[in-house]
């Protein structure tokens, strides 16, 4: 079984004092973890590294390209990684979204998340 330090999580979230929140938390936690404000650059860099990452957690909302968007391109890439969606709106819409079945979120996350409550998901999603 592996450790959590093998396991490399992606942030993606537009506001960086989220991302650096969430990065901080998850280093503190024992995860690698790398944060990016750009979806268009977090998408380059996983295209470039996505054998080495086992989670991404993304926010809805973003300049450019939405999560749902984001999470399709990234299920081209590497259709085993475990893709968190965040969202501060109704969850219950997104599921409408005609990508979002195409992108197979594993979860949404509605925001304010709690750092416990996200701890227990990323170990919960692993264990699957």
């Amino acid at each position: 079984m592996s450790s959590s330090s093998d396991k490399s999580i992606i942030i993606v979230d537009d506001e960086i004092e989220l991302a650096d929140l969430f990065k901080e938390f998850l280093k503190k936690e024992g995860f690698n973890a790398i944060s990016f404000t750009d979806p268009i650059m977090a998408l380059e860099y996983f295209r470039e590294t996505s054998g080495k990452h086992s989670l991404i957690i993304t926010d809805m909302r973003m300049p450019d390209i939405n999560g749902i968007d984001l999470a399709k391109n990234i299920r081209e890439i590497n259709n085993e990684i475990k893709i968190f969606l965040m969202t501060a709106f109704d969850a219950k819409d997104l599921k409408d979204h005609e990508n979002f079945k195409i992108a197979r979120i594993d979860r949404i996350i509605q925001k304010p998340i709690r750092f416990p409550d996200l701890r227990e998901m990323i170990n919960d999603a692993w264990k699957k």
